[in-house]
């Protein structure tokens, strides 16, 4: 099992296979970095569920991400985030948050949730869907593998 620095660089190490996909080159510099960060911060997140570094590198995230939405009023949303933080906090160590079916439901849920916010084609997301999942998934082959 690696620790949190094990997992944010086997992140950044999936986050490169972002090159081998043809929409990489055209983002911008912005779209890139959040593209790192969303592997980085899916790297992470399986392991919200125990007490970890992790864990805590996690719910900073979303703590910023919440606060933010306050500010901004966006109270509903601030809500869902709250709600939605509880769920894997309530499960077993390396229960749902470590399976297959979490790792491209997750994602995918932001994925949807993201488009249904944001006006344009759902191939301008794809790369911060790819990403989130490549980190998602570099946490669970690290996991697996015990590097």
């Amino acid at each position: 099992m690696a620790g949190y620095k094990g997992h944010i660089a086997g992140s950044l190490l999936f986050c490169g296979l972002l090159y081998l996909f043809p929409f990489w080159q055209p983002l911008s510099l912005t779209g890139k970095t959040i593209c790192v960060l969303l592997a980085v911060f899916f790297g992470l997140w399986p392991d919200v569920d125990t007490k970890s570094k992790g864990q805590y590198l996690f719910l900073l995230c979303v703590l910023i991400a919440d606060v933010v939405l306050i500010y901004r009023e966006d109270y509903k949303r601030a809500a869902y985030l709250g709600l939605l933080i509880i769920l894997p906090i309530m499960a077993r160590h390396r229960g749902w948050t470590h399976s297959a079916p979490a790792m491209i439901l997750v994602p995918f849920g932001l994925y949807l949730a993201a488009f249904q916010y944001y006006q344009g084609s759902p191939l301008d997301l794809l790369p911060y869907f790819l990403a989130s999942l490549l980190g998602y998934a570099s946490h669970l082959v690290l996991d697996r593998f015990k590097f």
